[in-house]
């Protein structure tokens, strides 16, 4: 698999096109504007096109992502089956 060139710009459709699933999944429209720092209005503009994509929106995103990554890891560390503890007596087969 070849390194993406470093030198070569990201097309702006596709970089909006990633920025909205990132938006989708912290959770939609209101909850990625709240932890963004944005309004609603203001997300809908960035998602749209009517506003830029400024490197400062796209990195406060970026820390979003990673939190929600990490909470994330951490619940299904706390509800996975595979971890013996996570387990009911009756999911065990205990009574």
């Amino acid at each position: 698999m070849s390194q993406p060139n470093a030198n070569a710009a990201m097309d702006p459709l596709v970089q909006r096109k990633h920025f909205a699933r990132a938006v989708d999944l912290l959770g939609g429209v209101k909850a990625a504007a709240k932890v963004i720092g944005v309004s609603e209005v203001g997300m809908v503009a960035l998602l749209s096109g009517a506003e830029p994509l400024e490197p400062r929106v796209l990195e406060r995103a970026s820390k979003a992502l990673i939190a929600h990554a990490d909470a994330c890891r951490a619940m299904e560390r706390r509800i996975s089956p595979a971890f013996v503890a996570n387990l009911t007596h009756a999911q065990i087969g205990g009574n």
